[in-house]
């Protein structure tokens, strides 16, 4: 029996979105995790800023500060690359698992509807199991989702103070200001 044969028999028609959701995350995740922690141990924003400044030094200052200010924005965004899309993942997990629960209650009915005889609690069972398992699957997937968007956002913002604030400070550099006369 394959992994999607088995989830379908777990959380019935929702496997495949689920399933998808699941494995979105997954990838964004990682690959946000591999890059954003790579641009922060081999502090490679600031590398970068300091080349961008230093090869506009002859221009005036307020250019320089636009150069800047753009250039950061342009990181900012491909830093933030995906997590838009996280946060998402993370709103519709829980709400595909609802669909499920839905789901499994209307085969609970249905089953329930067409008993002419005593219910027994095993024809209860598969739907109350999908009901609960998708509810479950949602949010499983969505807690990650939601706490890695929210910390990698908080880590991208915290990568553009920092490279924002050295900036300022080389270009003041620049500009023959001595850090000593600096509060």
């Amino acid at each position: 029996m394959n992994l999607m044969t088995l989830l379908e028999q777990q959380l019935g028609p929702m496997a495949y979105p689920l399933s998808l959701c699941a494995l979105l995350s997954l990838i964004i995740l990682t690959e946000r995790l591999v890059v954003i922690g790579y641009t922060t141990v081999r502090g490679k924003l600031r590398r970068d800023s300091l080349t961008v400044m230093t090869g506009h030094a002859g221009q005036p200052k307020h250019i320089q500060q636009e150069i800047a200010a753009v250039w950061l924005q342009h990181r900012q965004r491909r830093l933030a690359s995906g997590i838009r899309l996280l946060q998402i993942l993370a709103l519709l997990s829980p709400l595909l698992g609802l669909l499920g629960t839905v789901v499994g209650l209307i085969q609970v009915f249905d089953t329930l509807g067409e008993q002419r005889g005593p219910i027994e609690p095993a024809m209860l069972a598969g739907g109350l199991g999908i009901a609960m398992k998708t509810t479950a699957a949602g949010l499983i997937i969505a807690v990650p989702a939601l706490v890695g968007a929210h910390g990698f956002n908080m880590w991208v913002d915290q990568l553009i103070s920092g490279t924002e604030q050295f900036i300022n400070l080389q270009l003041l550099k620049l500009d023959g200001v001595s850090m000593g006369t600096l509060p």
